[in-house]
């Protein structure tokens, strides 16, 4: 009986070890995104949500059509897809666009002379240049 499980456990072991030499950085890839989505507490949030979906996929049908269903399910797998193409750097990018929308709560309008005038600000520059490949590659997205 017990060699029967350690024959078992060798050949799961082995299937492990060959799909690492196989795929090993891929591998590697997503445990670093699992455990920066876990230490982040990305996860957690994913994995409520996801409870959430469910339940509301077990209501009756008189509640929910296959329209509704299917948005959910949509809605699910693409925060799925984000979350696990989210790396530390893009979030971080992300907390630093919230910021600057908090900071910029109160501001003051200005015309095309003062737009040209912020030009020689490198916050500005580097805000512009940020933007600017932002709109390409948004833009080489939706062609």
């Amino acid at each position: 009986m017990i060699a029967d499980y350690e024959s078992k456990a060798a050949d799961v072991l082995m299937r492990l070890m060959e799909k690492l030499a196989e795929d090993g950085d891929a591998i590697i890839s997503a445990m670093d995104k699992l455990i920066y989505l876990e230490n982040s507490g990305v996860l957690d949030e994913l994995v409520e949500m996801s409870g959430a979906v469910l339940a509301i996929r077990k209501l009756p049908e008189e509640f929910l059509d296959e329209d509704v269903q299917e948005v959910v399910t949509k809605n699910l797998e693409m925060l799925l897809t984000v979350a696990l193409s989210v790396d530390e750097g893009m979030i971080k990018r992300v907390e630093k666009l919230v910021e600057a929308f908090k900071k910029a709560k109160n501001f003051e309008p200005v015309g095309v002379t003062g737009a040209l005038k912020s030009l020689r600000d490198p916050d500005v520059q580097n805000a512009l240049g940020f933007l600017l490949a932002f709109a390409k590659n948004l833009g080489q997205s939706i062609k």
